[in-house]
């Protein structure tokens, strides 16, 4: 995660938690919580205090933040207490997982000090980083596609290198084609260290078809992964011939193959390509989506940041409007679904 990307989270914890009240509407909650839990004390109802506070954090907006910017969040124990997972955790306190009233309001006290001290650790991050970042916009205007070599598509060799550049020369060039472009537009602006990590610059147009083919090939890998993973619960009952189970393993491998031909028909056809007139363009884009849907499978994470608005002509903005709207949501979808999937493998790794 850039610096400037730092300091823009800890803006959006002030604009969202900070201003938006969660720790009032927590407490609220958490205070007729310990005013029941005390044996002298009548009764109260708190679902009014409930719903507002469910309210609230499942108005975060957590999908405009990057994925660097949602695991710091949760580093600053601040992700987990927003969003649906936030409102699943109120919801096991206060129903599905009771002990006693006691423990939900200790619960919500400890959700509050987590919170607390996301803030604390935030205003600290940003007032060191206060009149040191140049928050000057970026040296291109293009979207930015984070490619994250981790999993089993992670290099750790040379060898590994070659072979995944390689493969991501193919996507880039697929995909630019599709759009009458050459790979030679799909600008390398940074790299990172630790897990690799490569930023491309690129036009909307092939963000958004390569959103689109990353939304297509999480929901394969979805598919496939909780084929996999009724295998793995029959391996476990441990039976004489196992041969349903491999059975089953079988249709995954089809289940995947049958996914990329769809992909591929879905994604011509929305480009309009004709296959007897372009077809080295057809070619190229079928082993775009053969090799994305791969790196994908193999653990391989892409994200996408969104430039901000220039000036432009008001056609044009109109325009750019309509497409950045269908970007975000596709990046929406992309976080959506990539978290299932995490989900998946983490059951069936």
């Amino acid at each position: 995660m850039h610096v400037i990307e730092l300091y823009q989270l800890t803006e959006w914890i002030d604009a969202e938690i900070r201003r938006g009240n969660i720790v009032n509407k927590y407490q609220n909650l958490e205070s007729i919580l310990q005013q029941n839990a005390s044996a002298n004390q009548p009764k109260q109802p708190f679902e009014s205090q409930k719903n507002e506070l469910i309210e609230a954090i499942g108005r975060v907006p957590l999908s405009r933040l990057s994925i660097d910017q949602l695991n710091f969040l949760r580093r600053l124990r601040i992700a987990e207490h927003v969003g649906d997972e936030g409102i699943a955790y109120i919801e096991d306190s206060l129903y599905r997982n009771v002990i006693d009233i006691a423990t939900s309001a200790a619960n919500i006290r400890n959700v509050i000090n987590d919170i607390n001290y996301g803030l604390k650790k935030s205003e600290q991050i940003k007032g060191g980083l206060t009149d040191c970042v140049d928050l000057e916009p970026p040296e291109f205007e293009e979207v930015l596609i984070r490619v994250s070599f981790s999993g089993h598509a992670s290099m750790s060799n040379v060898a590994d290198l070659k072979k995944w550049a390689s493969i991501w020369y193919d996507i880039a060039r697929g995909i630019a084609m599709a759009h009458n472009s050459s790979p030679e537009e799909v600008r390398i602006v940074g790299a990172k260290r630790g897990s690799i990590v490569l930023e491309l610059a690129v036009i909307y147009g092939i963000a958004l078809t390569t959103s689109k083919i990353i939304i297509l090939a999480l929901n394969v890998a979805n598919r496939v992964l909780d084929i996999k993973k009724k295998a793995e619960e029959i391996r476990g009952l441990k039976l004489s011939n196992d041969k349903l189970a491999k059975e089953i393993e079988k249709e995954a491998k089809n289940e995947k193959t049958s996914g990329i031909e769809s992909i591929k028909k879905e994604i011509l056809a929305e480009l309009k390509l004709n296959t007897a007139r372009e077809g080295d363009k057809v070619a190229a884009l079928n082993k775009s989506v053969e090799d994305l849907v791969d790196f994908i499978e193999k653990g391989g994470e892409v994200d996408f940041v969104m430039p901000e608005e220039s000036d432009t002509e008001e056609g044009e903005k109109k325009t750019n409007a309509e497409i950045r709207k269908r970007l975000r949501i596709a990046f929406e979808d992309i976080r959506r679904i990539e978290h299932t999937v995490k989900l998946l493998e983490h059951k069936n790794p």
